[in-house]
């Protein structure tokens, strides 16, 4: 087998391979993975290795090139995504093999951490990776209140987005793990958060937007993908979390098969709840609860370099996971959905 990055030419070849992943959600595979290699426009065939046996595209990994912020610092980070092995070739160490080279890249090209989000979480530990315990939080609504849904506004690009988007700077520059955005990651953002589409609401107050927030459907549930605030806007951000968990006659996330009532009677979302935006959503009786979730793994592929940046000693005999729960703020790191890969 041939284990290579992907030549340019061979995006369909590619896309007709992911065609067989089995979806939950109302995208076929081929269009959901479209938009991460056709609608795309920073994609380079050269991010994602593939396994060629017989000619035809048997496997593949890609990597997203991201830059993430780690105890106020930004670091160069690889996210590791649509990795999948043709049916016909698994447990033959295909994935393995290309999964191998990829991260090769990842580090040969200067990224010190990898993030993926994981199914099988013993074959990337079996790789190096390690888990990163995240307490996810539930979130149920408090006593209905129709009034929230008609207050939130939907988020219009061309007048919300720069308001939105310094809102996405402030608030994340003290948040572990998000993503930094320039306005092309933005626009990136808007096309492919979606699944298939997206709930993004914004509060106004006196003409400027002081907060939002982004929701999809994800394995058939709600998920609060995003949210951001101005320093005194920690209710009208609770406002609209009362707002994505409000059912509605019309309701253009939920899954075909749910009614909007089912759908919205609870929602996930990431552990960046400041205390200040706690406190508004308990005064809306919207209840919390915490779920561990261990499919966020992260893998350090510059020790020396990523343990300089933060001035930590690299000790002969350190392991990977040591050095990384010296630097790694495990009980507060999170990252948007809405970034994903």
């Amino acid at each position: 087998m041939d284990v290579r990055p992907l030549r340019d030419g061979e995006q369909e070849a590619l896309l007709d391979l992911l065609d067989l992943w089995p979806m939950v959600d109302a995208f076929r595979a081929r269009d959901f993975f479209a938009r991460y290699v056709t609608g795309d426009p920073r994609f380079d065939p050269r991010d994602v290795f593939v396994g060629v046996e017989g000619g035809g595209i048997v496997s593949c990994v890609q990597i997203f090139p991201k830059k993430v912020v780690v105890r106020g610092r930004s670091v160069p980070l690889g996210g590791i995504g649509s990795v999948f092995t043709h049916p016909d070739h698994r447990k033959l160490g295909v994935a393995s093999s290309v999964l191998t080279a990829a991260m090769a890249d990842l580090s040969g090209r200067g990224m010190e951490l990898g993030l993926l989000f994981a199914g099988p979480v013993g074959f990337y530990e079996s790789h190096g990776w390690h888990v990163l315990p995240i307490r996810r939080p539930l979130l149920r609504p408090g006593a209905p209140d129709p009034a929230v849904l008609t207050a939130a506004e939907r988020f219009e690009a061309a007048r919300d987005l720069a308001e939105v988007a310094a809102i996405h700077e402030a608030y994340g520059a003290d948040r572990e793990g998000l993503c930094l955005r320039d306005r092309q990651d933005w626009w990136t953002s808007l096309a492919n958060a979606g699944n298939p589409d997206e709930e993004f609401l914004v509060h106004r107050e006196g003409g400027r937007v002081t907060a939002y927030l982004r929701a999809v459907c994800l394995n058939r549930f709600l998920l609060i993908s995003e949210w951001g605030r101005t320093p005194e806007a920690a209710e009208p951000l609770a406002a609209l979390f009362a707002a994505a968990l409000c059912e509605r006659p019309e309701d253009p996330i939920a899954p075909e098969g749910r009614t909007s009532a089912e759908f919205r009677k609870v929602a996930a979302t990431v552990p960046l709840l400041d205390a200040g935006l706690e406190q508004a959503l308990g005064a809306r009786g919207i209840g919390i609860a915490h779920v561990d979730d261990a499919r966020t793994m992260v893998w350090l592929a510059q020790p020396e370099i990523f343990a300089q940046r933060y001035g930590e000693p690299f000790r002969s005999g350190d392991s990977a996971e040591a050095l990384l729960r010296r630097i790694l703020p495990y009980d507060r790191f999170g990252f948007w959905q809405s970034d994903r890969f």
